[in-house]
């Protein structure tokens, strides 16, 4: 752990929210309501070969209106997902999930992944494919780019947090922990705890991005609970807050633990 976080332990209210949970449940079916025939015809119209579903309300599959979608539905052969490209197929099932997800800080927006070719006839795709593939392949995080001041890869149209999202869906590990969802709630969340770090998801850079994942890696394993459920009490933790500022009172999760 980076020195800056030595000592910087997670609120006692996260652990037991955390304890408290399970992964399968409170992750794994963490689900968003996705609007299936925007997402379609805006793939249709920029010319992906790329179709999304989801399930309604009984669990089965469906291919128009607004369905559900899971967070274990984030996954590398999907049944949600009929693409030419595996990557971007899986990319595009990620942006969906996450602009919808009502506990985001997401606007639904449809990501212009098209590069610009270098010669006439090259693939406007292939650089965004190639990042993915080696993301799907390697199961680690893309090379510094050293031709970028963040030291991330060139992703035309992803950001930060659309990455991060790919990433852990496509089970990327560092230092032997899978990568995890960023936004800017969680991040605000964690600063406000006292995590000494620039607020800004957008700016994030590569050298954060992993300050980040350890944090929460660290304070998973002394809380005995997974990263997912920290990054998900960090999120609920900001929502709970707004409300707090609004209608005055405590909203849950609370900054502090209670027995009751």
């Amino acid at each position: 752990m980076p020195i800056e976080d030595a000592g910087f332990e997670q609120p006692e209210a996260c652990v037991h929210w955390c304890q408290a949970r399970t992964y399968d449940l409170h992750i794994l079916d963490d689900g968003a309501s996705v609007d299936l025939d925007w997402w379609n015809s805006h793939l249709r119209d920029s010319g992906h070969e790329i179709q999304l579903r989801g399930r309604n309300d009984d669990g089965k599959i469906v291919t128009a209106g607004l369905a559900t979608v899971q967070r274990n539905d984030l996954r590398l052969g999907s049944e949600l997902v009929s693409a030419t490209h595996d990557g971007l197929g899986l990319l595009f099932l990620c942006a969906a999930w996450q602009s919808a997800h009502r506990d985001r800080r997401f606007k639904r927006r449809f990501p212009d992944v098209f590069g610009a070719p270098a010669t006439k006839g090259d693939d406007p795709l292939q650089a965004i494919k190639s990042i993915l593939d080696d993301c799907l392949k390697t199961r680690t995080l893309p090379a510094i780019h050293r031709g970028t001041w963040s030291g991330r890869p060139v992703t035309p149209g992803v950001g930060v947090s659309l990455l991060a999202a790919f990433m852990w869906a496509a089970e990327v590990s560092e230092a032997d922990s899978r990568t995890q969802l960023i936004d800017q709630f969680g991040a605000s969340t964690v600063i406000h705890e006292g995590w000494l770090e620039d607020p800004a998801v957008s700016g994030l850079t590569l050298r954060r991005y992993h300050r980040y994942n350890q944090l929460l890696s660290s304070w998973a394993t002394t809380a005995q609970t997974r990263p997912e459920l920290i990054e998900m009490w960090l999120i609920k933790r900001w929502m709970a807050r707004v409300q707090e500022a609004r209608r005055g009172g405590r909203a849950m999760p609370t900054q502090f633990w209670t027995s009751r």
